[in-house]
């Protein structure tokens, strides 16, 4: 699709997600799929399990809008529920 020149912006979330890591530490906001897919495939702490490679790949269609951002962004709270870094 020719958007004339114009970046489109990526899609945000209209609810940030919160994740903490080491159970202590301060949480950070993930505020839609391309941050969530970021930290997805550069921080999460376990790289298996039933929701992980769902959230990966429904973030990455989401970030290029070929998939709902809401639906992956509950995807992904189910993954960072099940890696136990949900805030």
């Amino acid at each position: 699709m020719d958007t004339g020149g114009v970046a489109r912006k990526a899609p945000r979330w209209a609810n940030p997600v919160g994740i903490r890591f080491g159970g202590y530490g301060s949480s950070e906001l993930i505020r839609g799929p391309e941050q969530a897919l970021e930290f997805l495939t550069g921080r999460w702490p376990v790289t298996e399990g039933s929701y992980y490679d769902l959230a990966k790949s429904k973030c990455a269609a989401a970030a290029q809008r070929r998939a709902s951002a809401e639906e992956a962004r509950e995807i992904f709270i189910s993954a960072a529920i099940e890696a136990d870094v949900f805030a």
